[in-house]
């Protein structure tokens, strides 16, 4: 394609840069359609308004979000302020809106430096086009099936993005066979993140989608276990196994909900780290920020001392003063991250009540035959579970899972409207807990931001 003119250039930026004042005026964000709108006049105007830009992009089932948060913050600590697309608005528009809002009228960046959350079918549109130095992929799981048809599915796509930027760098997490195999066959550098044996054995394997060697297709063994899939995996046939990774956890000392002490190794250096965030897989999202800014040159050292001072996401761990008590919001989505959200809520010791909203819109999956591969019956048995609030439009549904999982009727409570759950929340006495999917997420959000104060992702 020819590179826009400048005429074509400016009206694509006014038109963007319009369209977005115009819809949060009116409060509904402007996220993805302010991108179409540039792209219709320039239809490479990312490619334009992305143009000498050293930028990592983040893609993978879970983690996107937090990841990219902890990679802008150690960048902007360490004196190279960037460009986050913090809307979550990952597809090719939605990211050409945060990169054109970002550039001068004649589309030349205002940020040298940027950080990118990207969806993974959309991985192959967007960085053949913003050239990244970098490209994180957190973690591969079964998640919106009817959409991805699959994780092998997935991986496939993110495959085909990857092999469009061959001078990119690869940051791949170690005990994950899935997105650990995009070395296989690319000629991209890779640099590893990951959990040593010493953090492991947590709970039973999983293999539903750690898939097949992808050398001779034989079957997995692992010498340790994170969770899920994930650990020291290796195949026994061919003996494809999991590489030691460059920015390493070597222990996990403390995790409590104001967050998480561990030691880390990276080139050879160990290190006591403090993270902001509490639980497993976020330990695993500050890793592979560490690896990430490391491409771009700053040290572990630097790098390192800012997860002791990262906010939480949008959503993602978010927390609300409800009249002195705390609510936690914890964005669950698929089996894997729902799992991880119960061991952290249970292994806090604490009495606390919990809140699960389920929808099935578009930006969820219509499918939410996920929630009987979820274990519910681990939230359920938790003595400390002392009330249950259900809700959403899947409620009726995940009601009936919950009651197969052993929930008690007594504490259970159903109730979807936002209005009363609100109302019944700023009762409560004991820590909350949100656990809501994406939609519902960005409508509990919606009623809590304005109750307590809070900003919306753009302010």
């Amino acid at each position: 394609m020819s590179r826009p003119n400048t005429v074509q250039t400016i009206i694509s930026v006014a038109a963007c840069k319009a369209t977005r004042a115009i819809l949060r005026k009116t409060g509904k964000g402007g996220t993805a359609v302010p991108g179409k709108v540039a792209m219709r006049v320039s239809k490479e105007i990312l490619k334009r308004t992305s143009e000498g830009m050293e930028i990592i992009v983040v893609t993978g089932t879970n983690g996107k979000t937090t990841t990219c948060n902890m990679i802008e913050h150690a960048l902007t600590e360490t004196g190279h302020p960037c460009l986050l697309n913090k809307s979550g608005a990952n597809l090719l528009s939605g990211i050409t809106a945060d990169l054109t809002c970002n550039s001068t009228w004649t589309g030349k960046p205002k940020t040298h430096y940027a950080v990118l959350e990207c969806d993974e079918a959309a991985l192959k549109q967007v960085v053949p086009l913003v050239h990244p130095k970098a490209v994180v992929v957190t973690n591969l799981f079964s998640d919106q099936v009817d959409r991805y048809g699959g994780v092998e599915n997935t991986l496939k796509e993110i495959r085909i993005g990857a092999s469009r930027v061959p001078e990119t760098t690869l940051v791949l997490n170690a005990e994950e066979p899935l997105s650990a195999s995009l070395a296989l066959g690319l000629p991209n550098k890779v640099v590893y993140f990951g959990l040593d044996a010493s953090v492991g054995v947590q709970g039973d394997i999983d293999l539903t989608d750690a898939g097949k060697c992808p050398r001779c297709g034989g079957e997995y063994v692992y010498d340790y276990n994170i969770y899920a899939h994930l650990g020291g995996f290796r195949c026994t046939s061919c003996g494809y196994q999991r590489q030691q990774p460059d920015v390493a956890v070597t222990s996990i000392d403390k995790v409590s909900a104001d967050g998480t002490q561990v030691h880390m190794k990276a080139k050879g250096k160990d290190y006591d780290a403090a993270i902001s965030l509490p639980a497993v897989y976020n330990v695993y999202n500050a890793a592979a920020a560490v690896a990430a800014v490391g491409v771009l040159g700053v040290t572990a050292d630097d790098a390192i001392k800012t997860l002791s001072s990262v906010r939480s996401s949008f959503g993602r761990l978010e927390t609300f003063d409800l009249n002195g008590n705390r609510l936690q919001m914890i964005l669950v989505k698929n089996p894997a991250g729902c799992n991880q959200a119960f061991s952290y809520l249970t292994g806090l010791e604490e009495d606390y009540t919990a809140v699960l909203y389920l929808n099935n819109r578009t930006g969820d999956g219509h499918d939410i035959s996920w929630i009987k591969d979820t274990d519910y019956e681990k939230l359920c048995a938790d003595p400390h579970l002392k009330k249950l609030y259900v809700g959403g439009e899947c409620a009726a549904e995940l009601r009936e899972r919950l009651l197969e999982a052993g929930a008690s009727e007594e504490i259970m409570q159903m109730t979807s409207d936002y209005d009363e759950l609100l109302s019944l929340l700023k009762e409560e006495e004991r820590p909350i807990f949100a656990l809501p999917n994406y939609t519902a997420m960005m409508d509990m959000r919606k009623v809590l931001s304005q109750a307590t104060n809070q900003k919306d992702f753009w302010e």
